[in-house]
Formats: structure tokens, sequence, C-alpha cells
């Protein structure tokens, strides 16, 4: 009976020493949703408020990011909005990637925000802003396909300063 309690006595002073004082668990950051962009706030930028293409593509899974696409009205459009969020990414890594490059530092309603250009090729001209948000980064993308003379950093930051009340406030 004594090596009994004795026994139970060692547990029980185990057990105790393994809480760590806070109750609950730890939860893991979400992503916020890009394609929770209302209908309205894409309307109001210029862009159809009926078309949202979600995530990567049919077979195609990037767990760390979320991705909704966003197009102009009309058949042929010339360019495409995609924007992205992630909460395992942050604004510091677009600054340092090697391949982003023509970047500078901004601010955007108040956020930091980083304006850079990446690799597609002649066909495509492409212009990303990442913008801080609370856990992670949100990331705007603009692919505009002709050559008519539109600068692809004028249209993202247009749909920027119009989108941005409607992703996660800055961080404090």
């Amino acid at each position: 009976m004594r090596k009994r309690v004795a026994t139970l006595a060692a547990v029980a002073a185990v057990l105790a020493g393994c809480g760590s004082g806070v109750e609950g668990s730890p939860i893991a950051a979400e992503h916020w949703d890009p394609c929770s962009i209302t209908p309205e706030a894409i309307g109001a930028t210029g862009l159809d408020p009926a078309y949202r293409d979600e995530g990567w593509g049919r077979g195609v899974d990037v767990p760390d990011w979320a991705r909704c696409e966003y197009m102009p009205p009309g058949g042929k459009a010339a360019y495409a909005l995609s924007v992205k969020s992630s909460v395992e990414h942050t604004i510091a890594e677009a600054r340092t990637k090697p391949v982003n490059r023509d970047g500078h530092d901004f601010v955007v309603g108040g956020r930091d925000a980083y304006m850079y250009k990446t690799e597609f090729g002649a066909a495509i001209r492409d212009c990303n802003i990442a913008l801080d948000v609370p856990q992670g980064i949100v990331v705007f993308t603009v692919l505009y396909q002709e050559e008519d003379g539109v600068d692809a950093c004028g249209l993202a930051l247009k749909h920027v300063n119009d989108l941005e009340g409607a992703v996660p406030p800055a961080p404090k």
C-alpha cells in the first residue's frame, strides 16, 4: 500500500510539473481569404464583381498561400489581379528575395508596403505590391498581357488603394 501511495504521489508531482500555467492550446494562424473581398468592393475598383477564381488551379496545392484572382469586365481582359495571403511569409522576405527586382518601400493606408517586379518574360509585365498584415503578408499582383503602354504598377497601385481597407488591419 505504501508503495502504491508513493507511486501515485510521484505521478501527481510529475503531472503538476508538466503544467505550463496557461490554459488552452495554441491556435494556428489562419490565412485571410482573398476571395472574401466583397463583390461591391471589387466592382468599385473597376473589376468584374461576378468573376473570382479561387485557389491555384485543378490539382495544384500551395499550402502556405491562399489565392483569389479577379478580372476586368468583358470577354478578353488585358490583365488579371491576383490577391494572395500567407501567414507563413512576411514582407521582409519579399524585400530580400533575389528574384524580386526594382523594389521600393512606401506606405498604403498607414501600413508598410513594398512594390516589386519579377521576371515573367517579354509577353507579360507584372507588378506586385506586398502589404504588411498582423500575421503574415498580402500580395496584390497585376499580370498585364498587352503592349499598349499601360503601366502595370500604376494599375496595381490603383487596385491596392481601392481594396486596402478590405484586408486585415495594419499591425500596430
